[in-house]
């Protein structure tokens, strides 16, 4: 019985010396909002969007805002490595829209007051041979200002 017990607390100390030893788990980038130029929307995440919200409409309301659409894509990823290969001057923002019963990803960037505006910026982006869509911003979904 004895045997039996210090080959049990000596396997016991290897395990835990061991597990001291492996290495550290890193939180994966998709999460770290913080050090990215990008956020999403968690709450289009689990509702998304309909599309029609974002579509220019005429006459345009008084109080809409305005934002550049930058991609349109069927998974996220696909969002995330668009975002991460833009050199942008603040964060993309990605939404999740829904359209004919298919789910997109929206990459949008900043928003503005007036149309003018959101032109002037776009004229900015495709200098640096980025390719933007004007669009609205629905009034419910606020983007992260970070």
């Amino acid at each position: 019985m004895r045997k039996f017990f210090f080959a049990f607390l000596v396997l016991l100390l290897v395990g835990i010396g061991l597990s001291l030893l492996l290495p550290k788990p890193q939180p994966s980038s998709q999460y770290l909002s913080q050090q990215t130029n990008y956020t999403i929307s968690q709450d289009s995440l689990f509702a998304p969007l309909p599309m029609t919200e974002f579509l220019l409409i005429t006459p345009t309301p008084n109080d809409v805002v305005f934002t550049l659409r930058l991609g349109l894509y069927s998974q996220l990823q696909q969002a995330v490595n668009a975002a991460e290969s833009m050199d942008l001057s603040s964060k993309a923002f990605i939404v999740k829209v829904v359209d004919n019963n298919r789910e997109w990803y929206l990459l949008l960037f900043n928003q503005h007051p007036t149309a003018e505006k959101a032109e002037q910026q776009k004229r900015v982006l495709e200098n640096q041979k980025i390719s933007a869509t004007l669009m609205l911003l629905p009034k419910d979904l606020k983007m992260s200002k970070s």
